[in-house]
């Protein structure tokens, strides 16, 4: 069961936001063009469907170890090499999203405490804003799975 969760955690949830979001915007479509009349929150909740996705969507691509890179000076070096530049990237990374996380959380924080809600649906905007935070401690708990990963590859001698 952890095995599934672990592999295919973020995907079920971009999987699943992508589904709504496309079936919201389907029913935007026909109730437009067909029945004449537009629903007013179905863009909305697409848009905030589409920013969560997104924000999910880097720590899929962190898991699944799809982000863009340039390999020019590291595939110079050794196997061993590679895999402690891989790690030091992944720190860096890291570091980045746990400053995203801490910078969110204030926005987080203030939009609740003033109550801001959204035009059409009327929900609590820290709601959408939770999306950055969430997002990026996904990529930190999956950074720390490629880390022990890379770690466990160097004391084999060899790279993922």
């Amino acid at each position: 069961m952890f095995k599934l969760i672990d592999e295919h955690f973020e995907e079920a949830i971009v999987v699943a936001l992508m589904a709504l979001m496309s079936v919201l915007i389907g029913v935007q479509i026909f109730m437009r063009y067909v029945m004449g009349a537009s629903l007013s929150w179905s863009e909305e909740l697409a848009r905030y469907f589409f920013i969560w996705a997104t924000y999910v969507g880097i720590a899929y691509a962190v898991r699944k170890d799809a982000h863009i890179r340039v390999t020019m000076g590291t595939d110079l070096l050794s196997a061993k090499g590679q895999t402690y530049v891989r790690i030091l990237t992944h720190v860096i990374f890291g570091a980045f999203a746990l400053f995203v996380m801490y910078q969110g959380w204030f926005m987080v924080e203030k939009t609740f405490r003033f109550g801001q809600k959204s035009a059409s649906l009327g929900i609590p905007m820290g709601i959408i804003y939770l999306a950055p935070f969430t997002g990026f401690l996904l990529v930190v708990l999956r950074l720390i799975q490629a880390i022990v990963i890379d770690l466990r590859a160097a004391g084999q001698g060899a790279a993922r």
